[in-house]
């Protein structure tokens, strides 16, 4: 069901409520039997989403815009713009499960979305556009899927996966002209498969240790400052993990950093400026 006013000659399957949240409070309608909340127009901003929603039109916030409040939730942007004012968080997703995100542009939020302690969450055909960050896994973040996305204009990454996120799919999607594309800060066991990043101003793949234990393969990664990064920190570098089947083309470096103690095969490196680098 979409955003709006009850469905005509349904009127007898409404039961009317209260939501508060922020200062305020507002109306929504609830369809028994259903699972789709209906909001007031403009009041999803900051509202904790208790039932699965679909808009119908383009939101915009000053600070944060959703939160997730419930295991199961299904937020179809259907094809409409969420966007901020700069600051906040367009989703947020802390310590739920089950959740899917789909089909719509988020732009110009701090955090396009972040995911806090939370599996199973699936985010898919999403555009995330002028965010410094798209996406944020925080500390919990396990078994969680971002597929067939774009990431663009991404003034700090386009995707961050920090220490204790584990387990998480990244593939199949698109970045262009991020200053890193994704950034695995601590994450363990993540694969990110067949996405195509370019453009990146920094690196398109920067792996920090501890990133130990993930894949990366079947990769496209382009026209960036450097392909594929080797963070070097006081402790050393991230091991263990694997580079297989990607393609590192156009690059000032192609792979960046030390690469001791990780497994490299099948990687094709085509027309960088300097393949490998220090």
């Amino acid at each position: 069901m979409r955003i709006g006013q009850p469905r005509r000659g349904r009127s007898s399957n409404y039961r009317r409520n209260v939501a508060h949240w922020g200062s305020g409070a507002a109306v929504i309608w609830v369809l028994s039997g259903a699972a789709t909340t209906v909001f007031a127009s403009d009041d999803l901003c900051g509202a904790t989403i208790v039932e699965s929603l679909k808009l119908d039109h383009d939101v915009a916030c000053g600070g944060d815009g959703l939160i997730v409040g419930a295991d199961g939730i299904r937020i179809d942007l259907d094809g409409h713009v969420l966007s901020g004012g700069g600051s906040g968080v367009g989703i947020i997703v802390s310590g739920r499960r089950d959740v899917s995100i789909t089909a719509g542009t988020i732009g110009n939020f701090a955090t396009g979305i972040r995911i806090v302690a939370s599996t199973d969450v699936e985010i898919k055909y999403v555009e995330f556009n002028a965010n410094p960050e798209g996406m944020d896994f925080q500390a919990g973040s396990v078994g969680n899927t971002v597929k067939d996305s774009l990431f663009r204009n991404s003034t700090v990454r386009g995707i961050m996966l920090r220490t204790n996120v584990t387990g998480n799919d990244i593939k199949n999607n698109r970045f262009i002209n991020d200053r890193v594309g994704i950034l695995i800060f601590g994450g363990v066991d993540n694969t990110l498969k067949q996405n195509e990043i370019s453009g990146s101003s920094v690196a398109a793949i920067r792996i920090n240790q501890p990133a130990d234990g993930n894949v990366l393969k079947d990769n496209l990664v382009s026209s960036s400052l450097a392909g594929i990064e080797f963070l070097v920190t006081a402790a050393g570098w991230a091991q263990d993990d694997e580079l297989k089947g990607n393609t590192i083309s156009g690059n000032a470096c192609g792979l960046k950093g030390p690469t001791d103690g990780n497994t490299l095969k099948d990687n094709s490196f085509q027309a960088n400026t300097v393949d490998i680098c220090s």
